[in-house]
């Protein structure tokens, strides 16, 4: 199993809604840790996609 649902909640509120969820201990970005043991690795291994009919 790649997570466990019942283990993911959502913290944000209205009065604080920039929260992490919790229950999400690891992410890989292109295969590069960005989350590792619930710390943020500083790793920026991937990029932002734009909508190409909006460009400008």
């Amino acid at each position: 199993m790649l997570f466990d649902p019942e283990a993911v909640t959502d913290t944000a509120t209205f009065d604080d809604p920039r929260q992490a969820a919790a229950g999400i201990t690891h992410v890989f970005v292109n295969g590069v840790a960005a989350l590792d043991d619930g710390t943020p690795t500083g790793a920026l291994a991937g990029h932002s996609l734009r909508n190409p009919r909006r460009a400008r």
